[in-house]
């Protein structure tokens, strides 16, 4: 199964945090297809919610932590929300909503 690594940055100047593709493009010809986030540059750690039941599985990560790794079935051609919400290594948190496109 293919996989798409991204990693979860707080860039210094940034009031939050950023995923290093957004939206995260999986290619329909890819099939079913793993993703990884990563934490990066200035986050102590992360959490995903919010993927879509039945497409990605797990559909979040369960808490905060490192890295979080889900199976995207991919059967479609459709775009998906999920929240990040990210711990900056000072201890501030911010939440954003980035994308990812299924069958692109």
């Amino acid at each position: 199964m293919p996989q798409i690594n991204v990693t979860v940055d707080w860039p210094d100047g940034q009031t939050t945090a950023t995923v290093s593709e957004n939206p995260i493009t999986v290619p329909a010809a890819n099939g079913a297809t793993v993703i990884k986030w990563t934490r990066g540059v200035n986050v102590a750690s992360f959490a995903i919610s919010g993927l879509a039941a039945g497409e990605f599985n797990p559909s979040d990560s369960n808490g905060q932590g490192p890295n979080f790794t889900t199976n995207d079935s991919n059967n479609n051609t459709t775009s998906y929300t999920y929240t990040v919400t990210a711990v900056h290594t000072s201890g501030k948190t911010s939440s954003h909503d980035p994308e990812i496109e299924n069958g692109s």
